[in-house]
């Protein structure tokens, strides 16, 4: 079975998040910068560490705020939110007589605790800002 190219793989990731259904969001398909930018994230997530993949989203960042389009984060905390690094199914609390609360959660793969730290990251970030930038993208088309 052939390997898809790094490049496509983050073209198609990135579609899959509807990135081509507005004018911003076409411009990390477009802006090779940009893409170029997304394709160091998925570097970054493919070494499984959290600190190359803080600091690519950082980078991202940066040149979102340089170009005026900040709110296209919304597709950074997508693209690592949906990813083997969140839980694909979160079971309900278990309340022990001890007091104490057992949370567990089922992944598609065995995940490393930088693999959950990284996909908790993406959660957290994309429910404080995400959803908001997610908004002004689609309301700007």
């Amino acid at each position: 079975m052939a390997t898809v190219p790094i490049y496509q793989f983050v073209k198609d990731k990135l579609m899959a998040h509807g990135v081509e259904r507005t004018v911003d969001g076409q411009l990390t398909l477009n802006d090779q910068k940009l893409f170029a930018l997304f394709v160091k994230l998925e570097r970054a997530a493919r070494d499984n560490r959290f600190d190359p993949v803080q600091s690519a989203a950082l980078d991202i960042e940066n040149y979102l705020i340089s170009i005026g389009k900040r709110q296209l984060m919304a597709f950074v905390y997508l693209y690592l939110r949906f990813s083997d690094f969140t839980p694909k199914r979160t079971n309900a609390d278990e309340y022990l007589e001890s007091g104490w609360v057992r949370k567990s959660q089922d992944f598609l793969r065995q995940v490393s605790d930088e693999e959950m730290l990284i996909g908790l990251w993406a959660k957290v970030k994309y429910e404080q800002e995400g959803e908001k930038f997610l908004r002004v993208v689609y309301s700007v088309n």
